[in-house]
């Protein structure tokens, strides 16, 4: 398993060096209101799990489940036994999770679906973030393609708003569509983009459904804000040989991972509901 930095972000504690510029998705995003001199920073390594003792929980015929710790990752990934070009699309829903801010400290949650990042350095993603800034939550969705560019912000979204976010790679194009829509809303952010340079080949290794716990550059974390319960419904996984199903179908394997940062369990990650669709995760700590 190689450490990575998954993605770029686009707010930094005090005092962090500014090493990525961040697209703003126009007026209406969340993140137009933040400083330009707190747009900057990233994430730190997330990928490096390691093995837990105690067996898989899990609902479902998934052919295996490997428990992992990762160190700013919560949620579920599909994967096989190639470790190689596996997957063409991943999609889940959710509802955006309210957070509470606790005093005036910066903190970042990221909830997200996505392709590759636990067995390589890349990752095509798309999804929604929490952000507290001066005690004041701010929430929008967000696409990325890791590690070519930063966080790109589409539109500000609620708490409370029903989200499906989906990555699908297109063979006949070799493009990726990656799409976040705010059902709630009704507005949707479409990016249409090809693997970009230094992405590896964009493998496709794995399939993640994730909350996250953002990082800076230095591999800090910010703090993570107590987002309480995040539920992703309607998982669906799709591979390379057109076979589609739910995170526990027997066609793949499954890794569960729990966020422990720094010896502290941050998030966790509950067994798979609703015949392998559905699972929750859980703000355990900041």
């Amino acid at each position: 398993m190689i450490d990575r930095y998954p993605r770029l972000a686009s707010l930094v504690l005090a005092g962090a060096v500014s090493l990525a510029s961040v697209l703003l998705g126009g007026a209406g995003s969340a993140m137009a209101q933040v400083s330009p001199s707190m747009r900057a920073g990233g994430r730190g390594p997330a990928a490096h799990g390691k093995h837990l003792i105690r067996a898989a929980h899990r609902e479902g015929p998934a052919r295996s489940v490997t428990n992992y710790t990762s160190n700013n990752w919560d949620g579920y990934f599909a994967t096989d036994a190639s470790h190689s070009t596996d997957f063409t699309a991943i999609s889940a829903t959710w509802t955006e999770a309210k957070v509470t801010c606790s005093s005036k400290n910066e903190a970042w949650a990221g909830f997200w679906v996505g392709l590759d990042g636990w067995w390589n350095g890349s990752v095509e993603q798309g999804g929604t973030e929490a952000i507290c800034l001066n005690g004041s939550p701010q929430y929008s969705v967000w696409w990325e393609m890791f590690p070519f560019n930063a966080i790109q912000v589409g539109f500000a979204i609620k708490p409370g708003d029903t989200i499906h976010a989906s990555v699908t790679y297109k063979p006949g194009t070799k493009k990726f569509d990656i799409a976040v829509k705010d059902l709630t809303s009704g507005k949707t952010l479409t990016k249409n983009i090809a693997c970009q340079q230094g992405q590896g080949g964009c493998q496709r290794s794995s399939a993640d459904v994730i909350s996250e716990d953002i990082a800076h550059f230095g591999g800090g974390l910010f703090p993570l804000p107590d987002y309480g319960t995040e539920t992703y419904k309607s998982v669906s996984v799709t591979d390379t040989s057109g076979h589609t199903g739910p995170l526990s179908d027997s066609a793949w394997q499954l890794g569960h991972v729990t966020e422990v940062s720094s010896g502290v369990t941050k998030q966790t990650t509950s067994g798979l509901k609703s015949v392998g669709t559905s699972f929750t995760t859980t703000w355990q700590h900041q």
